[in-house]
């Protein structure tokens, strides 16, 4: 993903509305940090102003609509308000059912400033089976005027009755070398920006949260890998020890590992690769996949982690 992806989307959904070819219900949908819940909100704006001139493909900026809408506060939580902006909100770790029928009585007024209503679901991913059940009915029967915007991180976290009656944007990842650069630009040393863009998710902002929680046993188990050849079989059984524990942690702790594992097998295949080693590209190829196998096992058998 890309400054430009995020253009290109804007520059379709502003065509769509000057052509009046605006769909009933969108679904916004990428990894954390590509775009999506700003481009959701941009395209409310977008909707809601009145004094978009002829072929402009931005809102005013200066109407009576466009100044409710403008942020207030500093806060992450801080979002824009105005009379036909609705919000449907987490209430703790899922979207209620009472939030949705709140909406749906909502949207059974006309609008307050004779226009159209747009529905912002930031967090659409959290919607539960009587919730999104409820919502659906919104969806099949969308009141004249109103337009409803789903965003998520995956569309299969939505039911399949909610995902076919909306029109699907992609925020596509941003490519690896691009979050190991946002990174290094941010002062993250090379080699952890190199860890963290190939492990800790599709953009820099996931990149960051990752490494806030996981790159010090990462940079460990990377470091365990490249001196592996030094490492006897005493010292292997030792740092297996590491994953005797408790529950999840164990097993989160094992995840992490196969992942470093892959990330340094790939990183080695690569090199490989360069250098024209067809046995290291074979080898490395092979460490590649058995890693991977381990991890999908580890998760689909839920087998002991210490002995994986």
């Amino acid at each position: 993903m890309t400054a430009t992806d995020v253009n290109r989307i804007r520059t379709e959904l502003a065509r769509a509305r000057l052509a009046g070819q605006v769909h009933g219900a969108y679904l916004f949908e990428g990894p954390p940090g590509t775009g999506k819940r700003d481009t959701a909100v941009w395209f409310a704006r977008l909707l809601l102003c009145k004094q978009v001139g002829d072929g402009a493909l931005e809102p005013c900026g200066a109407c009576h609509d466009c100044h409710l809408l403008e942020v207030r506060g500093e806060t992450a939580e801080a979002r824009p308000s105005h009379p036909d902006l609705h919000w449907v909100l987490a209430d703790g770790a899922q979207v209620k059912v009472d939030a949705v029928r709140d909406l749906r009585a909502a949207l059974s007024l006309v609008a307050n400033e004779r226009g159209r209503r747009v529905v912002l679901i930031p967090e659409a991913d959290r919607l539960r089976a009587e919730s999104a059940n409820a919502l659906l009915k919104t969806l099949e029967e969308p009141p004249p005027g109103a337009v409803l915007i789903l965003v998520t991180p995956s569309a299969q976290a939505l039911p399949r009755t909610l995902r076919s009656r909306t029109l699907r944007v992609r925020f596509p990842p941003f490519p690896e070398p691009a979050v190991r650069a946002a990174l290094e630009a941010d002062g993250v040393p090379a080699p952890d920006a190199a860890l963290a863009s190939a492990l800790g998710g599709a953009s820099p902002l996931a990149a960051r949260a990752w490494a806030d929680a996981s790159l010090d046993a990462a940079r460990e188990m990377h470091d365990f890998l490249a001196g592996i050849a030094g490492v006897g079989a005493t010292e292997i059984l030792d740092f297996a020890e590491g994953f005797r524990r408790p529950g999840e942690a164990g097993r989160e702790r094992a995840r992490l590992f196969l992942d470093v594992e892959t990330a340094f097998a790939r990183e080695r295949a690569a090199s490989a690769a360069a250098s024209g080693d067809a046995s290291g590209l074979e080898r490395w190829l092979h460490v590649f996949e058995a890693a991977s196998r381990a991890r999908s096992e580890l998760v689909r058998r839920n087998l002991n982690p210490q002995l994986v």
